[in-house]
Order: structure tokens, then sequence, then C-alpha cells
């Protein structure tokens, strides 16, 4: 596991809830900054990090998603990034910094879990840090599986909401 550095940065989130999901800010906060906090990410402290997240409807997400994806179905998460990839973010050398938007349908991944009998919290948790480590440039690989489930059992235990 990459493991955790102390945060010396400030993070901003920016959460439109048209879903009305009743999931707090404060809850974005903690997955945001746990996901942050991973050691791959030391070379953004000292800044300031501004990320958007958005609650959205399955007809919505799967408006999104066949728009972006050409996929024609509701999907977890889409994640917009404002960097092409790590490198690009890494070089970035604004002090403030706006990693770009991650899209939730949290109705979808409560039918999930429901179905796959698991804590929709944890998956919740997971699905965010995993938008996250798109918009930090990461692409789907053992790494990155292994930092969004280290977030799940660290942010999607019942108490956290």
């Amino acid at each position: 596991m990459s493991g955790r550095f102390f945060l010396h940065m400030k993070i901003e989130i920016d959460f439109n809830d048209s879903e009305k999901s009743g999931i707090k800010k404060s809850f974005l906060f903690q997955v945001a900054q746990k996901t942050l906090a991973q050691k791959d990410f030391e070379f953004l402290k000292n800044k300031n990090i501004s990320i958007s997240f958005a609650m959205v409807t399955e007809k919505e997400i799967a408006r999104l998603n066949a728009i972006y994806r050409r996929k024609k179905t509701a999907t977890d998460v889409l994640s917009f990034c404002e960097y092409k990839n790590q490198k690009e973010l890494n070089e970035a050398g604004d002090k403030n910094v706006y990693l770009g938007e991650v899209i939730v349908c949290y109705t979808y991944i409560k039918k999930f879990s429901k179905k796959e009998k698991k804590n929709s919290k944890q998956e919740l948790a997971e699905i965010i840090s995993h938008g996250m480590l798109h918009l930090l440039g990461l692409r789907h690989s053992q790494k990155m599986f292994e930092i969004q489930k280290e977030i799940s059992l660290l942010c999607g235990n019942r108490d956290s909401k």
C-alpha cells in the first residue's frame, strides 16, 4: 500500500445534490481528505485543492454516460478531469488546483449494494474515492483498487455520514 503523509493542503468541496441523496458534504470531505492523504499525492501538499461533486439521478447519469462514454446505461460514477494525467497535475505550478468533477448516482450504488449484499456507505466511499483517483491521474490498476478499498474501509463505517 502506498501509505499516508501529513496533509498540509486546503480542500474545498463544491457539492450539488440534485438527487437529494441525503449524503452530507462532510462525508465527501472525509473521503476526499483520506484519498488525497495517500503518499502518491504528496506533491499536492501546500496546495489549495478544489473538487466538485454532484449527486444525480439514474436518468441523468445515463444521459451523461451516453454523451461522454457512448454507453446507453446508467453507471455509478463519472469523472471529468481538469488534468490529462498525474504528470501534468504534478507539473501544475499553481497554488490553487481544481481537480475536476465527480458525478455520482447514489441510487445506482444503493441498488448495486443491496444486490451484492454490500455495505452501501462503504460502496459509496469506494466509488467516490475511485472517481477522485481518476481526477488525480490514475487509471484502473491494482494500485488504484487497493487505495479505494482502503478508503472505503476508513470512511464507510456506519458512523461516518
